[in-house]
């Protein structure tokens, strides 16, 4: 199994983050996980304040670190595919993916697959007959702060 990869780039901008540490819940609060990887040049930006309810379950912010396996990189997926259907394929997932530049940063790791996308792409590959090999380049279990 993949390590649990935290990047502080994947916490959105609006993501309020926890600096309380008399949370009984702190340990395992995402909100406390991104306060903790903090870039030291990030100095401002959206905060649980202190005057905010602790209860024994925490507070009403309380968020669960809920890891998603993440997927990048297409070489492996297209290593078996003919020469006739690459361009199909390829298009297919540009267009889903939304556009070029998406499709190269997904292939690239700058963006990474939602189990969503991944599962998409690999039905794609299926409609066009490919059953075999159908894994991405690279996986890794990051937290998810959409859900």
């Amino acid at each position: 199994m993949e390590d649990i990869v935290f990047d502080f780039k994947n916490v959105p901008a609006s993501w309020q983050l926890c600096f309380l540490s008399e949370c009984p819940r702190k340990d395992e609060c995402l909100r406390q996980l991104a306060f903790h990887h903090l870039p030291a040049r990030q100095v401002f930006g959206p905060a649980i304040y202190p005057n905010v309810e602790i209860g024994e379950k925490g507070c009403r912010f309380f968020a669960v670190g809920q890891p998603k396996r993440m997927a990048w990189g297409f070489n492996t997926l297209f290593a078996e595919v003919k020469q006739k259907d690459v361009s199909g394929l390829r298009n297919a997932m540009k267009q889903y993916l939304g556009g070029h530049s998406n499709y190269y940063r997904y292939s690239r790791g700058e963006r990474l697959l939602s189990t969503e996308q991944q599962e998409w792409i690999i039905n794609l590959f299926r409609r066009f007959g490919y059953t075999d090999g159908l894994t991405f380049d690279h996986y890794a279990r990051v937290y998810d702060f959409e859900h």
